[in-house]
Parts: structure tokens; sequence; C-alpha cells
């Protein structure tokens, strides 16, 4: 079942062929993440930015970060034009990035073989999460702890058409370092269920 418009007020944002438009899973985010005044935030993937945007107006020192220029660009430009500011930079999940207080990802999960592939390498690189849905997400997990500030938290969204024989939320908290603190949304839709899992590093003996 569909979930109202996909857009938060005043937040509606125009689509760009090689940036991954906002669905359901975009809006999810957005509206599950909790950011405080003056927290460091880093959206990886940003894609059209709408959890981005979300997070600055919250009042957050957000950083929209996408390996994909299309996406950057777009990000920049939609915050320009609701006066809304933020940091954008062209990166690979966590590579030459720094702690943060909240962390939020809404990865490609699509089981995809090689060729199925999507021709357009942008969307692929949005879409595409392995011949198990997991192939962007496992490594993403395994570095997330070294990027949490103490106290810091992630949003991550978890699909469950990603192909396991274990299912998401379980394999999530199975990750060393990492500690389930809440489901901070969930959504059904036709076929597909989908749920933000906020993470917590796991305190260390």
């Amino acid at each position: 079942m569909l979930f109202g418009p996909l857009k938060i007020d005043g937040l509606t944002l125009k689509e760009h062929p090689h940036v991954y438009p906002v669905r359901e899973d975009s809006l999810l985010l957005a509206t599950s993440a909790a950011v405080r005044p003056g927290e460091r935030v880093v959206e990886i993937g940003c894609g059209l930015g709408l959890a981005s945007l979300a997070a600055a107006r919250d009042g957050g020192h957000v950083l929209a970060t996408d390996p994909n220029p299309y996406a950057l660009t777009a990000v920049r430009k939609n915050s320009e034009d609701r006066s809304l500011r933020l940091d954008c930079l062209r990166t690979d999940l966590f590579r030459g990035l720094r702690r943060f207080d909240v962390v939020m990802f809404n990865p490609p999960y699509l089981p995809t073989r090689p060729e199925e592939k999507d021709d357009d390498p942008w969307n692929d690189l949005a879409l595409n999460g392995g011949e198990d849905g997991w192939a962007v997400l496992s490594p993403f997990l395994r570095s997330l702890p070294e990027h949490l500030s103490p106290g810091g938290r992630a949003y991550i969204l978890l699909a469950s058409v990603a192909g396991s024989s274990t299912d998401p939320i379980s394999k999530v908290t199975a990750m060393p370092g990492l500690s389930l603190v809440r489901i901070a949304g969930e959504r059904t839709l036709q076929g597909e269920r989908l749920w933000i899992a906020e993470l917590a590093a796991r305190p260390t003996a």
C-alpha cells in the first residue's frame, strides 16, 4: 500500500533522468531520521537529497555525499532554491569521511544478476545491490561503527526484497560492533516491506 504524496511540505523535488527519484523508500528515510539542531549529519548516497534537505531544515550541519555527479548538482540546486545550507561531496560510502552524530543511508538493495544491470550506469549505481541485494550494504555496515561519534546513531533503510535466508533486521543486528536501537519507521508496499533501522555502535569492553 502506497502512502501519501511522495514529498515533505516545502521539499517537493524535481526528478532528474540520471538520479534516483524520490520514492517510498526515500520518503521513509527522510521522515524517520531524527536530527537535532547542531548535530553533524551525513547522508550516504543522497540522490536528490530529500533526507539531507530535511535534516538541514531541522538544524543539522549536513554533508550530502554521492558518487553520482548529477545527484550532487541536483542537491546543491535544491538546497539553494530553499535557502538551506549543506555541503556536498562526491565520494563512495565512507571514503575520506570522518565521524558523525547522524548517518543516513538508503542503499541500493535490489538483487541484480550481472546480465540484469541497468544500461544507465548512474541508475544502476542507485539500484544494483548485487546478486544477494547486500553487496553495498554489507561493507557499509562493517565500516559504520568507526564513523559514528560517541552517542551517534545511524538510520538505515532495509528492504524485504533483498535476497537472504535471514530477515534483514536480524542480519543487521548480527553485524559486529552494531546494536539495534529501534525500528524508527516501517512501511508495507505491494510485494515489499521497508524498515528504517536506528543503529548505534556497540560499546566495547
